[in-house]
């Protein structure tokens, strides 16, 4: 009996183990093409939402709304995927709350899948207790 269990214990936590998002979209790259980040320009448009991001020369440039906030920081690479961001400046229209953006603020990033059109990247967010995801088109 401890055997059938321990065997359904171990055959229940290999398949949680596989849940790692990678690939969401059909025409996906096998391996994120990472050079994507070296220069473009990536946004997502919703109906009530708008968020650009400018990648140039080690730096990355966020605009929120019609250039209501825009955050300039410079990024160091970790790896060929993993980069890491210190807010430099920031531009913005309305006061905001200073825990949200902060100049020397750093953020880690990691690009987890690209395409012909579109970049994801993950980043921990909400103080360090998520992991969001920015799925992002080129333009």
């Amino acid at each position: 009996m401890k055997i059938k269990f321990t065997l359904f214990v171990a055959l229940l936590f290999s398949f949680a183990l596989q849940s790692q998002r990678r690939n969401d979209f059909p025409y996906s790259d096998k391996i994120p093409n990472c050079d994507m980040i070296k220069n473009g320009t990536f946004s997502r448009y919703s109906q009530d939402n708008r968020f650009k991001v400018k990648f140039s020369d080690n730096k990355m440039t966020e605009i929120y709304g019609k250039n209501t906030v825009t955050i300039e920081s410079n990024i160091k690479m970790l790896s060929k995927c993993k980069f890491k961001t210190e807010i430099k400046n920031i531009k913005t229209k309305y006061k905001m709350p200073d825990s949200l953006f902060y100049v020397g603020k750093k953020t880690e990033y990691e690009v987890v899948e690209t395409g012909k059109n579109y970049i994801i990247y993950d980043y921990r967010c909400n103080e360090g207790k998520n992991i969001c995801s920015e799925i992002l088109e080129k333009k």
